[in-house]
């Protein structure tokens, strides 16, 4: 063990050090040069927490995070999830042994704390309990803190902590490291009183430390194998394209002999001029290289398991040459998706897990719920991104036009036809995707042709009999009820399996509680700038407005919604009058009678009359009373209960969505 690390060996008298230690802080905090009486790492914390501002008589740590938060981060953090059964076997351990167990995050928030229960109740008078938190520009020197700032285990006795109140104290804390990309992901910590110091306390945080980081390499090494096989998929289907593989830590895990050819990866398996963040951007990541042949262009695209990001593959696009090949490109990618509700994020995190696997996609969803701008933006994200994207809307082309629009046809198969024949749109698509929308209205004779395609990876061309190999990716849409069209004959059951391999459901706006306002305005702002017309500003009521509203065509309708006010209202705020008449009656009907109380009556109707309501139901009434109150002021109704206007929004929204499935 390196002493520097320790606070004292077994021979010394831990009276004797307090004393010591606590005259050294002293010394340091009236200005007195103490450096040679403590240790180099508890003077270099104790410099580090003056900088940051903290106060040496403050007695207690900030609380910043709440009960919901810590919870949240247990169920989806995957360190806690591997450290949870080796803390809980240290709880049972450090009970009787007065000591507490500790686990902070990377930010020093403490998410875990548990054991001796006498020591518990006194470590309340510091504010050491879950939610607080203890890094070094909170709660200057102690032993996670420091532990966090230097990536090194640490021993922090008495007077060394920096805090005056704290110094009856003693703990001992070792970071633990992600071992992909070495940051430091929290700290495991045990802490009692000064008396109880001993050197093994360290060795204990320490070995489980190391225990915890194996694990973690170990589930590393999983992500790095599941990376592999999906470079040898990519390279399978791309034999002549240039690819390499990356983990977390952009470390290259496999890569096409170009890579080592042209010296772009260095001695550590790290591309050269690689922005190491451009791995957790939400969209690929593209820069270029000039070389003797030209510039090249490298391009990131994320790769996801089970929704979250382990790696990424790189794509080496060569220099550009002249080519006579026409497609259509895309103008959308996932940032041109906009919102913020759960209910968007779970889509959007699903959507972009599909977009790097190369199979057919089925999107279904109600008019107006951007189908082919998710279309669009799957293709961004996909390996086929610099390769034609070709649209076709199954219910526009005439049925007797539609096989040789999709297909194309040999020369001399139609009168005045075209010299040579055509490529179909299948063919303009080759190595890119191709979209087909409102895939339901597409005849039955045509949906025959579509699953030899999909099932032989050919297309024939109307007139000819040779089949021509394709390379292209289908994403189909639809807003009618596929299943019910097989029932009824309508649309083939094999077809509709081929395509529903990959299947979103694009949530309608009703459902997405809170983006409304967020939509709303990026619309209004954008629209403004079209039109040449000054900023254009909603009030509280006519946003609520809003919110109660069903939008039945959805985001297509709340942008022609945005054009009409960007036009009518001349001013620079829309207000309820300005709102057509469906918005405010609904708004007037929700007036007549209490929403919640007429919810909890047809709850209890059902047999729930002495029902005691929920918190959400408490806390959704003294929103409503507080709104009252300020005659609706949505604003002012945030600041006395201390949240944000989107929170009152979205629970309102919440509200409504319930009333609707009463009724």
């Amino acid at each position: 063990m390196n002493d520097l690390f320790i606070s004292l060996d077994t021979l010394s008298s831990p009276k004797n050090e307090k004393i010591r230690v606590e005259r050294a802080w002293e010394h340091f905090i009236f200005g007195k040069d103490s450096a040679s009486k403590v240790r180099p790492l508890t003077y270099q914390s104790w410099k580090r927490s003056l900088k940051h501002g903290v106060h040496p008589l403050e007695g207690k740590a900030p609380l910043v995070i709440s009960e919901e938060k810590i919870q949240e981060y247990q169920s989806s953090s995957l360190i806690y999830s591997t450290l949870e059964p080796l803390l809980i076997n240290l709880k049972n351990s450090v009970k009787a042994s007065g000591y507490l167990i500790v686990f902070c995050n990377e930010n020093g928030e403490i998410v875990y704390l548990d054991g001796d229960q006498s020591l518990k109740r006194k470590a309340e008078n510091i504010n050491f309990i879950a939610g607080s938190s203890w890094s070094e520009h909170h709660a200057g020197t102690n032993g996670m803190g420091a532990a966090l700032a230097t990536g090194n285990p640490m021993q922090v006795f008495a007077g060394e902590h920096f805090c005056q109140q704290v110094h009856n104290w003693v703990c001992s804390a070792a970071p633990i490291k992600d071992p992909a990309t070495k940051k430091v992901l929290g700290a495991i910590n045990l802490t009692g009183i000064w008396d109880t110091v001993h050197p093994h306390s360290l060795t204990t945080v320490i070995s489980a430390a190391q225990l915890i980081e194996q694990k973690l390499l170990n589930h590393l090494k999983f992500e790095q194998f599941l990376l592999m096989e999906h470079y040898i998929e990519v390279i399978g289907k791309n034999p002549n394209k240039n690819f390499a593989v990356l983990d977390r830590g952009c470390s290259v895990i496999k890569a096409s002999p170009l890579y080592y050819e042209k010296g772009w990866l260095d001695k550590n398996s790290h591309v050269i001029d690689l922005d190491k963040e451009a791995l957790w951007k939400e969209n690929k990541y593209r820069w270029e290289m000039e070389k003797r042949d030209g510039i090249w262009t490298f391009e990131v695209i994320p790769y996801f398991f089970q929704g979250y990001r382990i790696g990424a593959v790189l794509h080496a696009i060569p220099p550009v040459k002249l080519s006579k090949k026409t497609g259509n490109s895309t103008k959308h990618s996932f940032t041109s998706m906009i919102g913020q509700s759960d209910e968007f994020i779970s889509f959007i995190t699903e959507a972009r897990s599909v977009a790097s696997i190369d199979l057919p996609v089925l999107i279904e969803g109600e008019s107006g719920t951007g189908k082919e701008l998710l279309a669009q933006s799957i293709h961004s994200s996909s390996l086929r991104s610099s390769e034609a994207f070709v649209a076709v809307n199954c219910g526009a082309i005439p049925k007797e036009l539609a096989a040789s629009e999709l297909f194309g046809y040999e020369e001399g198969t139609f009168t005045g036809g075209q010299k040579g024949g055509r490529s179909g749109k299948f063919q303009l698509a080759e190595g890119g995707t191709i979209f087909l929308d409102e895939i339901g209205e597409m005849p039955l004779d045509l949906q025959t042709m579509l699953l030899r395609i999909l099932e032989e990876g050919e297309v024939v061309r109307l007139g000819g009999t040779r089949p021509i190999k394709l390379n292209v990716r289908v994403i189909a849409a639809t807003n009618c009820d596929l299943k019910k069209a097989c029932e009824e004959g309508k649309f083939r059951k094999d077809l509709y399996y081929r395509l529903n391999i990959l299947s979103l459901q694009a949530p309608p706006l009703r459902e997405r509680s809170g983006d409304i306002p967020v939509i709303f305005e990026h619309l209004l702002k954008k629209i403004c700038i079209e039109l040449g017309r000054p900023p254009l500003m909603i009030n509280d009521q006519a946003l609520l407005a809003l919110e109660r509203y069903d939008w039945p065509g959805n985001v297509r309708e709340l942008r022609n919604f945005s054009y009409k006010m960007a036009v009518k209202v001349k001013g620079n705020m829309i207000t309820s009058a300005d709102l057509p008449k469906e918005f405010t009656e609904e708004k007037t009907v929700s007036k007549e009678e209490n929403p919640v109380e007429r919810s909890f009556s047809s709850q209890q109707s059902h047999g729930s009359k002495n029902r005691v309501p929920s918190l959400k139901e408490q806390e959704l009434n003294t929103i409503l009373a507080v709104l009252d109150e300020l005659n609706g002021n949505v604003t002012e109704t945030a600041k006395r209960l201390g949240i944000h206007r989107s929170t009152i929004y979205k629970k309102l929204a919440r509200r409504d969505s319930v009333l609707r499935s009463l009724k």
